[in-house]
C-alpha cells in the first residue's frame, strides 16, 4: 500500500448501501445551495512523468482546462470514485490502489451550470495522481 501521506482513509460504520438517486434540476439546484459536493479528481501523468493530461470542460463551474474527474458517490472511497471517474471520462481501467492522493482542496465557484447559475457551488476535491503505463 501507499505511504499514509498518499492515502485518504475511509471510515464506515455498520452496513451501508449506496442508493441510486436522480435529482431533477430544480431540486439539484437547491441541494447545491445547501451542500458541498465531494469530488475525486485525477492528475493524469504520462509514463515518463514529464507531462500531465487535462480535460477541456465546456460548462461551469470551470469552463476551461481542468483535471479529469467528478463527483464521488455516497459510500465510495476517494480512490474508488477516482477509478470510476477515469473509466467514465477516458475509458481507462485502473484499480483504486493505483491512485495516490496529492491533496484535498476546498473549491468555491462563482458560477454553476444549474439555475440559478449565479448562486455558484462548492466542492471538496481530493486530487489523486495516476501514472499511466505503456500498456
Amino acid at each position: 500500500p501507499a505511504p499514509a501521506m498518499f492515502r485518504c482513509p475511509q471510515f464506515v460504520t455498520g452496513e451501508f448501501e449506496t442508493k441510486k438517486v436522480f435529482l431533477e434540476d430544480k431540486v439539484y439546484g437547491l441541494a447545491l445551495d445547501a451542500l458541498t459536493k465531494a469530488c475525486s479528481d485525477i492528475l493524469v501523468v504520462s509514463p515518463d512523468k514529464e507531462s500531465i493530461l487535462l480535460g477541456k470542460r465546456k460548462v461551469h463551474p470551470q469552463p476551461d482546462w481542468w483535471l479529469i474527474g467528478g463527483r464521488s458517490r455516497p459510500g465510495q472511497s476517494t480512490s474508488q470514485a477516482a477509478s470510476n471517474n477515469i473509466r467514465r471520462e477516458l475509458k481507462i481501467e485502473a484499480r483504486p490502489a493505483r491512485f495516490k492522493v496529492v491533496g484535498s482542496y476546498n473549491l468555491v465557484w462563482q458560477f454553476r451550470q444549474q439555475e440559478p447559475k449565479s448562486n455558484g457551488t462548492a466542492d471538496i476535491s481530493t486530487v489523486h495522481a495516476l501514472i499511466l503505463t505503456e500498456e
